[in-house]
């Protein structure tokens, strides 16, 4: 181990924030944003629902479960419905745009999130929380070294958009700030998602939201059950940042004041 390591990580910061969120301190401004994020995931995965690429993604799922793929009868496990309804919702690319990043956030933080809740079953002020804190979660971390990850050949939706997942299907799960910790660290080992669709337009731009929205999942179920991440995820040396954009110098301090931005215990 490195005694350049720092006491507390940019990972344990965003995680002591996390964990100390709750669905009423959510602002009402918020709440309505979740609430069409919502409504616009389900919207866009209707209207894909007979699409070639769903058609693939359908045929490439051989797993059952109880969770929803949005307009299909067939159910599948947590990680592939919210795969399917990722890829869904961002294949025509008319869902929301945080163009800081750019960032697709909606598409994976809300298919991670319902298929997390419909799997384990916490209330709707969980997945409340879960949508609010992921997208929020996504959206900074596309700030922190803006526009790189995408001039170095990766898309940042896939990149953060698992990380945002982990974080959001954490907070639904209701898991602590040192799994949350490893949430993060496993969900970084999962991005991935290289732009080179733009050559020909193959499909796989559609599938990185559903990736990443899996990945999510699988992140955060490792952690609750143990699994340990890296606590210094994004400020190390061979951490997201060095690995995706090249440099470990950022703004990190845009990602750790979130609990500033989505709403403060001390309100």
């Amino acid at each position: 181990m490195s005694a350049r390591l720092p006491e507390t990580s940019v990972a344990e910061q965003l995680a002591a924030s996390i964990a100390a969120l709750r669905s009423e301190h959510l602002p009402v401004a918020v709440r309505r944003k979740c609430e069409d994020l919502l409504v616009d995931v389900v919207g866009l995965c209707v209207t894909a629902r007979k699409e070639d690429y769903i058609k693939s993604a359908l045929a490439g799922s051989d797993d059952e479960g109880p969770c929803t793929a949005i307009g299909h009868k067939r159910t599948f496990s947590a990680a592939s419905a919210a795969f399917i309804n990722g890829t869904a919702a961002h294949g025509e690319d008319f869902d929301d745009t945080f163009e800081g990043g750019p960032v697709h956030a909606g598409a994976v933080i809300v298919p991670a999130v319902l298929a997390a809740c419909e799997r384990h079953r916490p209330d709707g002020a969980a997945a409340l929380l879960g949508i609010a804190i992921g997208t929020e979660v996504m959206c900074r971390l596309s700030t922190v070294v803006p526009k790189a990850v995408h001039k170095a050949g990766f898309h940042p939706t896939a990149i953060f958009g698992a990380i945002g997942a982990a974080a959001g299907v954490g907070a639904a799960l209701g898991l602590n700030a040192r799994q949350i910790v490893d949430a993060l660290g496993i969900a970084a080992s999962m991005a991935s998602g290289i732009i080179e669709y733009l050559a020909e337009g193959a499909w796989t731009k559609r599938l990185h939201p559903g990736w990443a929205a899996q990945s999510g999942i699988r992140a955060a179920l490792l952690a609750r059950g143990g699994f340990l991440g890296p606590r210094t995820v994004f400020e190390g040396v061979h951490g997201l940042f060095h690995g995706f954009a090249h440099t470990t110098k950022g703004d990190y301090d845009a990602l750790t004041a979130i609990s500033a931005r989505v709403g403060s215990p001390k309100r």
